[in-house]
């Protein structure tokens, strides 16, 4: 039972700090780096027994060539409009702000429960090592 309990404090105490890296990782990569006007070609979806996905195509300008390729954080709602977006590298980004957001929303608060336990375990004074065992 202890061990349950032990996994279960863990996964409370991860969980924050993983919703606002992975928050803080998207808003990096959507918002630094090239920024260039893409249109949304197609967006496919791929349906499998449990998962689902969606793949979006887009089109845009770089250096005065016209490229096309898959364009990350797109969604069909897109297709056949022109969006701003983030290339890095030979990856196109939607500069969609609201997964990042989503992700900081729910791991900030969340962060106050770690937080507060380190707090009370740091702040907790010692036992001597002459009392430990005297009541």
């Amino acid at each position: 039972m202890r061990v349950i309990v032990n996994v279960l404090v863990t996964a409370i105490m991860v969980v924050p700090f993983v919703l606002v890296g992975a928050g803080l990782w998207l808003l990096a990569q959507r918002q630094f780096g090239e920024k260039v006007e893409a249109e949304v070609i197609t967006c496919d979806f791929d349906i499998r027994y449990k998962t689902s996905s969606q793949h979006c195509t887009a089109r845009w300008t770089e250096d005065g060539v016209e490229k096309i390729g898959p364009i990350q954080g797109s969604g069909d709602h897109e297709v056949g409009k022109t969006i701003t977006a983030t290339l890095r590298g030979d990856e196109l980004y939607s500069r969609s702000l609201t997964l990042p957001l989503i992700l900081l929303g729910l791991g900030l608060p969340l962060l106050v429960l770690p937080i507060l336990w380190f707090k009370r375990r740091l702040s907790r004074p010692s036992t001597p090592q002459g009392e430990q065992g005297v009541r």
